[in-house]
């Protein structure tokens, strides 16, 4: 008697029972996405030189993230979750629209040792576009 868990299993007429091939395991030699997620922001408009801080609610956000604005790069996040961040529009940025973007910096590796240099990999999210009046 054949043994289920046998993959080399085969039928009579050569082929593998569609019993067995349901339960094999099929695996992916990938590693998760880490591009960060924006569904949406506390606000898209903003008056010129009134101070905003906008929340931004996604996914897959990480603590070393930073936000591009335009062509503001680089300002720094209040990290709460993983699926929430907030930041602070620049008070210098004139009227016009703004696409906002996270971008996550990996490391490739999630417990660095301490005095260790990476690289530092960027993952971009999607772009909303926010609106100063």
């Amino acid at each position: 008697m054949a043994c289920t868990r046998d993959i080399n299993y085969q039928n009579p007429n050569g082929t593998v029972p569609d019993t067995i091939r349901r339960r094999i395991r099929k695996y992916t030699h990938s590693y998760p996405s880490f591009n960060p997620i924006i569904l949406n922001l506390s606000s898209t408009l903003s008056p010129f030189g009134i101070y905003s801080q906008v929340y931004i609610n996604g996914s897959n956000f990480q603590g070393t993230a930073f936000v591009n604005f335009g062509s503001y790069k680089n300002l720094p996040i209040i990290f709460y979750s993983s699926f929430n961040i907030s930041f602070v529009v620049p008070l210098n940025a004139p009227i016009g629209s703004y696409n906002v973007t996270v971008v996550n910096v990996y490391n490739g590796n999630f417990s660095p040792q301490i005095n260790t240099s990476y690289p530092g990999n960027q993952n971009y999210s999607n772009s909303i576009t926010y609106t100063i009046t």
